[in-house]
C-alpha cells in the first residue's frame, strides 16, 4: 500500500470517528431533553395533586439538577412550602421519589467503582456516558448502595444467630463444599483498632471462599467450581457468623460435607470450632513448611518434614520439636510459640487424606478482592468505608461467579 493510500485509510477513520461522536453526542442531547421533559411533567403532576390538599404553597419554580445515566439534566420545578412552618418540599424528589442521582446512573457508579479508584471511575463514567459525578459524589454512591447490602448481610446473621431462622437457599443445596479462610492487611486511616505493620497503621480484611471443586482448563490451568466470595474487616466472631449467613444463602447447609483449609491462625481455628464445628480441618501445607523453615535449622526442618509426610506421625513431629535444644533466649520463645502453632493445628496436619491441602485459592481471592482495589499506591481506608466497598465488590464478584457457572 502506497503513501497514499494510507493517508486515505487514515482520513477514512478520523472522518468516521467525527461522524460517531457527533452522532452519539446529537443521540445523547435528544435523550437527555426527553428526559428534563419527563421529569418536569412528573413533577408538575405530583405539584397539583399536593396543592389540592390545600396544606402548601406554591412558591414559584427552581431550577435543580439530577443527575442520570446519560448526564446531568437541568429541570424547573416547583417549590412548595407547608402553610405555617419552615421548609420546602420538591414534589419530584419528595413524592415521586426521584433521587438526585438517578437509580440508573447509581448503578453504573457501582459497577464502574468497585473495580478502580474514585477518580478514574469519574473519568471513565464521563468519558463513557457523558455523567459528571465528582470523586465525592461517586464516593457518596457506594457508601450508599454498601450499607444498605451490609444491611441484608446482617438482617440475614441476625435472623440465624440471634432468631433461630434458618435462610431460604438462593442457590441449590451443595452436597460438598471446600472452604479456605484467610486475612489480608490494607492501609488504615482509623486512629484506634489498628494494627501497626512496618511502622504503618494497617487493619485487616477476613476472607471466606468456598467452591465445589476444580475443573481442568488446560495443562497448567484449573477453574473453581460454584464459588463464592464474602469478606469484610471486623472481629473473627462477627465475620464468621455473616459469613455463615452468606454460605447458608448460597445452598452450603448444615449437612453439607465441609472441608475447611487455614493457615492455622488462631481467629481460624475458633471459627472453625464455633462455625462448623465437627468439620474436617486441614493445616495449608505452605504455612506449615514456612513456619519451620523459619524456626528450625535446614537438618531439623527436614526430619520434621519427614515425620509429617513420610510417616504420617504429625504428634511425633511435635515431640521432636519439644526436645529440640534452644540456641538462645529467643530461639527458645520462637520454639515455643511454633509448638503452640503445632498444637493448636495437630488435628489439621493429617496429609494422607484425599482432597487439597493447600489453600491457594483464597490467597488469590485475597489479590482479587481486596489487592487490585483497594492495595493501591497511596489508598488508605476507614472501617466503614472499607466495607461498604467490599460489600459491593463481593455482590459484583459472586454474580460474574454465577454467571460463568451458568454459561459453562
Amino acid at each position: 500500500m502506497g503513501p497514499g493510500a494510507q493517508e486515505k485509510v487514515g482520513n477514512g477513520k478520523e472522518e468516521f470517528k467525527r461522524f460517531e461522536e457527533e452522532l452519539v453526542g446529537r443521540h445523547r442531547e435528544q435523550m437527555l431533553q426527553e428526559m428534563k421533559a419527563k421529569l418536569e411533567g412528573m413533577d408538575r403532576a405530583a405539584a397539583d395533586e399536593v396543592l389540592t390538599r390545600g396544606r402548601y404553597l406554591d412558591k414559584g419554580y427552581v431550577r435543580r439538577r439530577v443527575q442520570t445515566s446519560l448526564g446531568g439534566v437541568w429541570v424547573r420545578i416547583r417549590r412548595l412550602k407547608r402553610r405555617g412552618r419552615s421548609g420546602s418540599l420538591y414534589a419530584l424528589f419528595g413524592q415521586c421519589g426521584i433521587p438526585r442521582v438517578s437509580e440508573r446512573a447509581q448503578e453504573h457508579c457501582v459497577q464502574v467503582a468497585v473495580g478502580q479508584s474514585y477518580e478514574m471511575s469519574r473519568e471513565t463514567l464521563k468519558q463513557l456516558s457523558g455523567m459528571e459525578l465528582s470523586r465525592m459524589g461517586i464516593w457518596k454512591v457506594v457508601q450508599s448502595r454498601g450499607k444498605k447490602e451490609r444491611e441484608r448481610v446482617e438482617e440475614q446473621r441476625r435472623k440465624v444467630f440471634e432468631l433461630g431462622e434458618m435462610p431460604r437457599a438462593e442457590k441449590p443445596k451443595k452436597k460438598a463444599v471446600v472452604v479456605e479462610i484467610d486475612g489480608t492487611m490494607v492501609a488504615s486511616r482509623e486512629v484506634t483498632e489498628i494494627e501497626e505493620v512496618r511502622g504503618k497503621r494497617k487493619m485487616e480484611v477476613k476472607l471466606g471462599v468456598a467452591f465445589t471443586g476444580t475443573k481442568q482448563l488446560s495443562r497448567n490451568r484449573r477453574r473453581t467450581e460454584q464459588r463464592m466470595v464474602y469478606g469484610e474487616t471486623a472481629p473473627a466472631e462477627e465475620f464468621g457468623e455473616r459469613w455463615y449467613g452468606e454460605c447458608l444463602r448460597h445452598g452450603i447447609q448444615p449437612e453439607t460435607d465441609v472441608h475447611l483449609i487455614g493457615d492455622g491462625a488462631a481467629w481460624i481455628r475458633n471459627l472453625q470450632r464455633t462455625i462448623h464445628p465437627g468439620i474436617r480441618y486441614t493445616l495449608d501445607a505452605y504455612h506449615l513448611r514456612k513456619a519451620a523453615g523459619q524456626v528450625l535449622t535446614e537438618r531439623q526442618s527436614k526430619q520434621f518434614c519427614s515425620l509429617v509426610w513420610r510417616d504420617r506421625a504429625p504428634r511425633k513431629a511435635l515431640e521432636y520439636v519439644r526436645r529440640l535444644q534452644p540456641s538462645d533466649g529467643e530461639h527458645r520463645l520462637e520454639l515455643h510459640t511454633f509448638c503452640l502453632y503445632l498444637e493448636r493445628n495437630l488435628d489439621g496436619m493429617r496429609y494422607d487424606r484425599p482432597g487439597p491441602v493447600g489453600s491457594g485459592v483464597v490467597e488469590k481471592a485475597a489479590d482479587i478482592v481486596v489487592g487490585r482495589r483497594m492495595k493501591r499506591r497511596g489508598m488508605s481506608w476507614s472501617r466503614q468505608g472499607a466495607n461498604n466497598l467490599l460489600a459491593l465488590r463481593v455482590r459484583s464478584l459472586n454474580e460474574a461467579f454465577d454467571r460463568r457457572a451458568s454459561a459453562s
